[in-house]
């Protein structure tokens, strides 16, 4: 019986190697998917022109969060306080606080807090978001100060003559509904310079975790292993009696 068992065993051992390239494509065949999907993040400064960088304080969900910087400052620009950034499985935000920005003309935009944030509901398959702006103020030498609005409507547009235009709770939709929320967007008239400060990203798509290894398709693939070892047993059990009864 034992020497039945292995053979068996080495006939499964063919059927395991003939079903590993199936085992392979359907493990392959789910990671693109999980690697398209759209991913929860935020970031607290952008800048494209005289000065430019990467994304400043990037946190993403699976990625790395919160984040936190003890400043995100740029010499003759930027000035900022404790910045934090967070994505989650169905949020994401982001915090600025201590904002300064000086801008052409002896200008200066101040802020206490300048934030964002997005949640994307599971109920309505759709994301939403906000921003916030606390105490902001825009001064400048010979001027009446520019008082921000706390809670502006999406994509309020200030116009700073000769010095700036900014957008306020700049929101838009992005390919597969992913919304993008941008506290404050900043253009210098003067300088071919953009400054986008408080970004969180949300994916309109249902962010749970992607099935590990033993999901239905493993299983199944498991499954058919299982009837090739009996059927091999039963296959060899069936030889040895055939050759006793002859």
């Amino acid at each position: 019986m034992s020497g039945m068992l292995s053979r068996a065993v080495r006939a499964a051992g063919y059927a395991a190697a003939l079903a590993g390239p199936m085992l392979g494509t359907a493990v392959a065949g789910a990671a693109p998917a999980a690697a398209s999907t759209p991913m929860n993040q935020s970031y607290a400064v952008y800048a494209t022109g005289r000065m430019s960088t990467q994304p400043v304080g990037q946190a993403s969900y699976s990625g790395g969060s919160p984040v936190v910087l003890p400043n995100a400052d740029a010499a003759g620009l930027l000035d900022t306080g404790l910045i934090t950034d967070a994505a989650g499985p169905a949020s994401a935000s982001s915090r600025i606080p201590g904002l300064a920005v000086r801008l052409p003309g002896r200008a200066v935009l101040r802020a206490q807090l300048a934030a964002s944030s997005c949640r994307f509901d599971r109920g309505t398959h759709a994301a939403a978001g906000t921003s916030r702006i606390d105490q902001g103020r825009i001064t400048q030498t010979g001027h009446h100060a520019i008082t921000l609005p706390s809670s502006a409507a999406p994509n309020t547009r200030i116009v700073v003559p000769g010095v700036a235009v900014i957008m306020l709770n700049h929101q838009f939709t992005g390919a597969r509904g992913t919304l993008t929320v941008q506290a404050m967007r900043i253009r210098l008239l003067d300088h071919r310079q953009k400054l986008i400060l408080a970004t969180s990203v949300c994916a309109a798509a249902n962010l749970a975790p992607s099935p590990a290894l033993g999901g239905p398709a493993l299983r199944l693939i498991l499954g058919g292993l299982g009837l090739l070892i009996l059927g091999g047993v039963a296959y060899l059990l069936s030889r040895r009696s055939r050759a006793r009864a002859s």
